[in-house]
This record gives structure tokens, sequence and C-alpha cells, in this order.
């Protein structure tokens, strides 16, 4: 599965990932892309018109659990990163992350009858809490596995653009299947615990692919500081490239998260779309991913990974912009609309993704010290939060629009006024909050060159 090459960045021996091997690790990104957008896209508009919890409530059982993700990520990256085991540091985490995550994700949809909103508010919170907890198990010592496992500064950008395929297909598993699911399942609460059981399903048996696909890898013996976590997160803060991209691309996941909560909405009220447009919708943006995935990488890899974030954001505004306009009737354009995210959003992403393992090996010749996983700790609680931050956005402004929650699935009219808090929540927020992100990014110098200096620098200050 591996051929055995040398890493010009380290100058220790490095395997060269195989196709079947790269294939194996990133389809766990399919379960991981299924719980990272299905309740971001799902959760808040099944609490406001399922059960009958007002936005902004249903806006905070969104954010609170992910309030605590943002102490337990980097705890997470921590713990993998001092993990010794038979099964290498982060093997062990992945497994109980799927298996967890295929459990907590079915019981969020299965909703007990309770009788008042506090106790459905309460339900909800925690478990999603539960649900946010397994995925942080997982995905933070897979994120650091993935960035261990990359040769080197191209490399890297290839090992995300497996991950980025996968993502994709989970993207149209558990984005556009979700109204088929919940018909197929007869609808109302029982539809939604039908889609909760198939795509927990899915999300266990995609997860635990990674595991076994690095059984036979050789896991390297990489001594830790054991220094306390609040000297090592202070140090981390000294990495400025990732202080940067990191900044940026909060602002990215919020905006992103924005889209993804208010889509439903869209369709409910704005479009009026059926279950078959909503699966076109998120089967051409898969197909405009899967086919912008080598265009990006190569312009990437021509340009540099900075300014092909730049190019595809402007993109991505322009597209949002456009969803002002939509209307009942326009199936052509929603679907069009969808091609340019899947192209445009795959290019952010990837690039964005992509950078993270360069500020990691930029910390690595600063300092020498391998924390892989607390940077990805980091990083993993800022796409939760963002993620969060997002449904909260959009709870608030529905709320403050005057939108009214019901329950079953049966919709009410809204005012022209909640309507319109639609349109701002789904397609204004985004934007303004894309373009904050990319005059943030301005600061970020770090590119295969600037490494390649800075690499030469240490080894000769060591000679």
């Amino acid at each position: 599965m591996i051929d055995e090459s040398l890493a010009p960045e380290s100058g220790t021996p490095k395997s060269k990932l195989s196709i079947p091997f790269q294939l194996g690790f990133g389809v766990g990104q399919i379960g991981g892309s299924i719980l990272a957008n299905t309740p971001a896209l799902i959760l808040l508009f099944f609490m406001t018109d399922m059960l009958a919890i007002p936005p902004a409530l249903a806006g905070l059982a969104v954010f609170l659990p992910k309030v605590w993700m943002i102490v337990f990520d980097p705890l997470m990256g921590r713990i993998s990163d001092h993990t010794t085991s038979r099964w290498g540091r982060r093997r062990p985490f992945i497994l109980a992350g799927a298996l967890g995550c295929g459990i907590g994700f079915y019981f969020l949809f299965d909703v007990p009858a309770f009788d008042t909103v506090t106790a459905r508010f309460i339900y909800m919170t925690v478990m999603f809490t539960v649900v946010s907890t397994a995925f942080s198990i997982f995905s933070v010592p897979y994120l650091a596995k993935a960035g261990e496992l990359a040769p080197d500064y191209k490399g890297r950008t290839t090992i995300m653009a497996y991950r980025m395929a996968f993502q994709s297909i989970g993207i149209l598993v558990g984005i556009g299947l979700i109204r088929y699911l919940v018909e197929w399942g007869g609808g109302g609460l029982a539809g939604y615990t039908f889609m909760g059981a198939v795509l927990s399903a899915t999300c266990m048996v995609t997860m635990l692919s990674p595991f076994f696909t690095t059984r036979n890898v050789p896991t390297d013996s990489v001594e830790t500081t054991q220094m306390p976590l609040g000297e090592q997160v202070r140090t981390a803060l000294d990495n400025k490239p990732y202080l940067v991209i990191a900044s940026a691309v909060t602002l990215y996941w919020v905006a992103a998260s924005c889209v993804y909560a208010g889509l439903p909405y869209m369709f409910s009220y704005i479009v009026l779309g059926s279950a078959g447009l909503f699966f076109d919708l998120a089967l051409y943006m898969t197909l405009a991913a899967f086919v912008a995935i080598p265009a990006w990488t190569w312009l990437a890899g021509r340009i540099g990974k900075k300014p092909t974030y730049y190019i595809s954001t402007f993109a991505y505004c322009a597209t949002v912009l456009s969803w002002l306009t939509a209307a009942p009737d326009q199936d052509f354009m929603v679907v069009l609309r969808g091609i340019f995210v899947g192209l445009t959003n795959t290019g952010m992403l990837m690039t964005a993704v992509a950078m993270l393992p360069d500020t990691i090996e930029y910390d690595r010749i600063k300092t020498g010290l391998r924390r892989e996983g607390v940077f990805s700790g980091f990083w993993m609680a800022i796409e939760k939060a963002g993620n969060a931050m997002g449904a909260l956005v959009v709870g608030l402004v529905l709320s403050l629009m005057g939108f009214v929650e019901s329950a079953g699935g049966v919709p009410v009219e809204q005012t022209e006024s909640a309507l319109n808090g639609i349109l701002i929540a789904f397609s204004a927020v985004p934007v303004l909050l894309m373009l904050a992100g990319l005059v943030i990014l301005k600061a970020y110098n770090l590119d295969e060159e600037s490494l390649r200096l800075l690499r030469e620098n240490a080894t000769n200050a060591d000679s």
C-alpha cells in the first residue's frame, strides 16, 4: 500500500501514499462530512418546524454544545498527541469516535414525546453535545493523522484533495438525500428518525475505514514535551501564520453555516422546492466539486494557495448574492447556483485545509515540537464554533424578523418581514463575513519557498 521514499522536508524516511491507501483513508471523510454538514443544515429547521422550538432558542441549542467543543477539541488534540498504544497515537480515538458518532447521531433525531418546549430544548442540547463530543474524538486525530501521513508541501494538497472528494460524497448523502429519507420514513418526526438511522449507519461504517486502512502503517516514535496545556497553547499562539488562517477560516465557517442553516428555510418558504429539486441541487453541487478538485489543485500549485483562496472566495460570494433574486418555479436557476457553489466552495475549503499542515510544519521548524494534534484540535474547534455561530445568527435574525415556529412539519404562513429575514440570513450576512475574512488573510505570507528557507536556516543553525 505504501512505497518508501525520502521526505525532503525532514530528511527522514517517509511514506509515499498509494492511491488505494489514500482512498481508504479518505473515505472516512464521508461520515465526517455528514456529521459536520447535516446538523448544520437541518438541525435548526428540525427544531423550529418539527419540535416547535422558537428559532432563537433553537439556535442556542446548536450553539451551546459548540462552546464546550472550543474547550474539548484542543484538549482532544493534546490527548492524542501524548497517547502511547500498540495502535499508535491516533487510531484508538478514530475507532471510539466512529462508534460514538454512529450511536449518538441516531438518538439526535429520535426525540421522545416531551410535553414542554423546555424539555425538548434540554434534550436536543444534551444529545447534540454527546454527538459533538464523539465527533471531536474522531475528527481531531483523523485530521492530525492526515498531516502526519502527507509526505511534503504538495503531498499535503494531494491528500486533502482526496478527502475533499469524499467530502463531496458526504454532502450528497447527508444533504441531498435528507428530504427523500424523511419522505421514505413516512414524513414528520418518524421520517426524521428514519433519516437519522440511515445516516448514523453510514457514518459509522465510513468512519471506521481510516482505522482499518492505517493498521499496517508504521507508527513513528515521537518524543513529546509534557508541558502544561496552558503553556502549550500560549506557545502555539506564537504561530502567526496559523493565527491568521484560523481567524479568516473562522469567518468562513460562520458564513458557510449561515448558508447551510438557511437553506431548508429557502426551500420551504422562498423557493418552494420539492425533495427532487433538493436532491438535484446537492447532486450537481457534488459533481461540480468533483470536477473542480483537480482544477483548484492545479491552480494552487501554479499560483499558490492564498491567491487560489481569494479567487474562489470572490466567486462564491457572487453566487450566494444571486440567491437574493430566488423565487418559486426557477428550478434551473436553483441547480445552476448549486453548481457554482460546488465549484467555488471546493476551492476555498481545499486550499484552507491545505494551508493548515503548512502552518504546523512552520511550528515544527521554529520550535522542534510535534504538535499536530494541538493545532488540529484548535482547527476543529474553529470549524465547529463557526457552524454553531451560523445557526445562532440565523436563529436570531429569524426571531428578530418575526419568523413563527411550528410542529410536525406543518408550515405556517410567514410575514413578508420573516421572508426577508430568511434572505438576509442566507445571503447578505454570509457575504459580509467572507469578505471580512479576506481582509484578515492579507497578513498570511507562508508559501513553499518561505518554508524551504526556514528549513535551510534551521539546519544551518543546528550545524
